[in-house]
């Protein structure tokens, strides 16, 4: 038991004897960029990125006072997503179903004014047509009238 302890305290000692010439200098940096896209459907996406730089001083391992150091940096770029969800956005698909149907009944009052003036500027036009027949039949009743006496006019066929 005794021996078990001694070695135990041996390790101990030799541990911590060699990460005392270890000094870690660690450089975090940490960005988190939240991507919201909103149509219907709202994806939103969080992530997560870090950027790590770890500088470990190297110190030989022996008792000499001054040592000379050597410093190994070591660079990582992380890049994780933390939030990738998708969801409705029933809001946005209300409005977007009302404005269509509001265009749809625009379109549809517009198709049945655009019909009702062809309807009145084709009947004007049937009016129109229907004078031009009544003073051409009068012009031709004038010019077919003779008076007592003379000929009738000879038809052409």
């Amino acid at each position: 038991m005794k021996l078990i302890a001694i070695v135990c305290a041996a390790l101990f000692l030799g541990i911590n004897s060699i990460s005392a010439q270890e000094n870690k200098d660690v450089d975090q940096k940490t960005t988190i960029k939240k991507v919201v896209t909103k149509d219907t459907t709202v994806q939103t996406k969080v992530i997560k990125e870090t950027d790590t730089e770890v500088g470990v001083v190297v110190v030989e391992g022996n008792e000499k006072e001054d040592q000379n150091t050597n410093v190994v940096t070591r660079k990582v770029d992380d890049k994780q997503v933390v939030v990738d969800d998708v969801s409705e956005d029933a809001n946005n698909k209300a409005m977007q179903e009302e404005i269509a149907r509001k265009k749809k009944l625009e379109l549809e009052a517009s198709i049945k004014a655009e019909k009702e003036k062809a309807e009145r500027e084709k009947a004007a036009l049937a009016a129109i047509k229907e004078a031009q027949l009544k003073e051409m039949e009068a012009n031709r009743q004038r010019l077919e009238h003779r008076p007592k006496g003379m000929a009738k006019l000879q038809k052409d066929n």
